[in-house]
């Protein structure tokens, strides 16, 4: 059985993540941008030249001539992960927007966010009725864990950007443009196995929450994929439990003894952070925890990371973007660590999800042209075959993106496409190589096959 500290060695190897990580199409032009939408590093398009105006548009919530408002809705209060959402959210779009502005906006108009409003966990619904209500906002961004109103929002016709961590509120809706495309949270991925094989993991765990539907499902998945590919990496799908209450009330014992005796030495989960910490906490306190390698699907915290280094040694994590450690040539990450480093901005999940949501937006806008309105912007993004948010996420066809790939593998993406990044000293490292940190299979058919390393698929 081999332990974590093995990991670091193996740094140069290719890994990745998680039911729900980022998938992409091979045919995503010259790699770092998008095909039809204007580059955030190139807005000539959408600006005017000197004396000239562009048009005035009337009648559209948030337009003026001289701003597009937008509204942001996350959690705060009440947050139970108790980690950075709303605020961090709201950084990564506002660094997107000043720099946006600086290059002259869009169309002579500046982005502009005109409230932020906590959702409190239990009232996403109620702000998003009354953003429709008040009738004074352009678009919607939001980050929140639970979308009761994206359903609202979507048939009012608001564009909206998401934190798409919701697989259902998420599916099917033409206004609603996440991070990464919607989800199929039943699909049997490559990935988690190719992380376990690159370890020598020979007993394999997956738990989730009994609360979620996502958190069971996405369990159930992980462990499908190995009881699928475990005979031809040599693991065995060893344990299943997708019944954990949320927040481990009760603590973990029962269940890291549980997996000892199974001699488990992978664990795939899709439950939060801290409840990663409770599970590796026990795990040393049973003395296993240089025998066990866990995948942490929302861990890409730098901070919290550094004050749990013992306990996470050679950890995967899973960002759902291209990493912020990754050499990032041909894509925008090198002007998004410019930016957040200029503006004292954390290098946080969320802030990058808050810049890519941001990226759409604008996107939207500029691909809709000069006299634009909402369902102009939202058909724009939607003619979109090859999206990338300037290379930090893997290309979206939204023509066909919006509903989820099928369990047994029809529709979705032409590739199964993930990076992650390992933990060693209490610092995030690239799997794969920086210059190409996506793992990328072939979705023709659902085989087991080595993955292609790709730069920016």
């Amino acid at each position: 059985m081999l332990g974590r500290k093995r990991l670091s060695v193996l740094g140069l190897l290719a890994v990745f993540a998680l039911v729900g990580a980022a998938c992409g199409d091979d045919d995503s032009g010259d790699g770092g941008g998008d095909e039809t939408t204007t580059s955030a590093a190139d807005s000539s398009e959408t600006t005017a030249a000197e004396g000239d105006a562009f048009p005035t548009i009337e009648g559209v919530p948030g337009v003026s001539d001289d701003e597009i408002a937008f509204s942001v809705v996350g959690i705060k209060e009440g947050n139970p992960l108790g980690t950075c959402i709303l605020d961090c959210y709201v950084d990564g779009i506002q660094a997107f927007f000043d720099y946006q502005n600086e290059q002259g906006g869009v169309f002579g108009r500046d982005l502009v966010i005109g409230e932020v409003l906590d959702d409190e966990l239990a009232n996403n619904q109620a702000r998003s009725v009354e953003i429709i209500a008040n009738d004074n906002s352009f678009g919607v961004f939001q980050a929140t864990l639970i979308a009761s109103g994206w359903g609202d929002l979507d048939d009012a016709g608001i564009p909206t950007f998401v934190w798409n961590i919701h697989a259902a509120e998420s599916a099917g809706r033409e206004a609603i443009f996440g991070n990464v495309a919607s989800l199929c949270i039943d699909c049997l991925g490559r990935a988690l196995p190719y992380e376990a094989q690159s370890i020598g993991a020979t007993k394999v765990a997956a738990l989730g929450y009994g609360i979620s539907e996502n958190s069971k499902v996405c369990a159930q998945s992980s462990y499908k994929a190995f009881e699928k590919y475990g005979p031809e990496i040599g693991a065995e799908a060893a344990y299943l439990n997708d019944q954990m209450e949320f927040g481990l009330p009760g603590g973990v014992a029962t269940e890291v003894s549980a997996m000892i005796d199974a001699e488990v030495d992978f664990v795939t989960s899709c439950m939060d952070l801290n409840a990663m910490k409770t599970l590796a906490q026990e795990f040393d306190r049973q003395g296993y925890i240089d025998k066990v390698t866990l995948h942490h699907p929302n861990s890409y915290n730098h901070g919290f990371v550094a004050e749990n280094a013992a306990l996470f040694e050679g950890d995967f994590v899973s960002p759902g973007f291209i990493p912020y450690e990754a050499d990032g040539e041909g894509t925008d990450l090198a002007l998004v660590l410019e930016r957040f480093e200029a503006s004292g901005i954390e290098l946080t999940e969320h802030a990058m999800v808050g810049w890519i949501n941001a990226r759409e937006a604008f996107d939207a806008i500029s691909g809709a042209g000069e006299e634009f309105d909402q369902q102009s912007a939202i058909d724009a993004l939607n003619s979109e075959t090859s999206y990338s948010a300037g290379g930090l996420i893997p290309s979206i066809d939204w023509t066909t993106q919006h509903e989820p790939q099928s369990a047994d593998g029809g529709g979705g993406p032409a590739l199964e496409c993930s990076a992650a990044v390992i933990i060693v000293d209490g610092v995030f490292e690239t799997f794969a190589s920086p210059e190409t940190p996506w793992n990328c299979w072939d979705n023709s058919n659902r085989d087991w096959t080595e993955p292609e390393q790709i730069a920016t698929p």
